[in-house]
């Protein structure tokens, strides 16, 4: 009689801590988006339906980098588990107006369903730049897409703008993997769209620009001007150099 009712005791103990375990699961969202939008304050939608059960000593995170150029917006946003980490909010502006910006921002959190982030309104303020702060001398080439611009036209910069910036952001991580082609005026010197952070939640991020002449003639310390030339250019050069190097050798 009394082997049964340790059994049941047994039993009981065992459903109890299965009961206490399970209260201490960590449910986070889980979602994916990457889309272009024109008007992505008003018109972005950050929720889902998805329900990812996490490991343990996991947190939730909901990330999102947004990328602005002219009156496009490009929106890489993930949320789900992320199996380490300590508990935060980042908001970062690598790049802010006037011309291209990119904000990032990034979550991790304890609680069950606390990645629950569902629009931009709160995140980030959309501005328009009006004709009148508008520049008549500088125009850059204009655009933002995941992949390849198909299109970009060159539009008149922001005042306060004072260069032309191309280059292609990497994305991986998150689930996501990714490349959004940039254009536009900025104010940022070199390829730093991202201000040199590498690393927004859970997405890596490797930026990329093409080798660009310089625009500007320097002095060398004697006060001679340089003028940069590009390597085709040399190449050109050459054969007429060399007949006057041979005729004084």
């Amino acid at each position: 009689m009394g082997t049964p009712r340790i059994q049941h005791l047994l039993i009981l103990l065992v459903l109890g801590i299965s009961l206490l375990t399970s209260g201490l699961e960590l449910y986070c969202q889980k979602g994916l988006s990457m889309t272009v939008e024109a008007d992505p304050a008003n018109m972005f939608n950050w929720t889902t339906e998805e329900v990812e059960i996490c490991d343990k000593g996991a947190l939730c995170q909901e990330t999102i980098l947004i990328i602005k150029a002219g009156t496009e917006t490009a929106i890489l946003a993930t949320k789900g588990c992320i199996p380490e980490g300590e508990e935060a909010i980042t908001i970062i502006q690598h790049s802010s107006s006037p011309g291209l910006i990119v904000t990032s921002y990034s979550n991790y959190c304890e609680d069950s369903f606390c990645n629950d982030k569902d629009s931009l309104s709160q995140l980030w303020e959309f501005s328009e730049t009006t004709a009148s702060t508008m520049s008549t001398t500088l125009h850059c080439p204009t655009c933002v897409a995941l992949g390849t611009c198909f299109s970009a036209p060159s539009l008149p910069c922001p005042n306060g703008t004072t260069r032309c910036y191309q280059g292609k952001l990497e994305i991986t991580g998150g689930g996501i993997e990714s490349s959004v082609e940039v254009k536009g005026c900025t104010t940022t010197i070199g390829c730093r769209l991202m201000s040199g952070i590498l690393a927004v939640g859970p997405m890596f991020v490797r930026e990329v620009c093409p080798h660009q002449l310089l625009t500007q003639p320097r002095k060398t310390e004697n006060g001679a001007i340089c003028l940069p030339i590009p390597v085709w250019g040399l190449q050109l050069l050459l054969p007429l150099l060399l007949p006057s190097f041979i005729h004084f050798s």
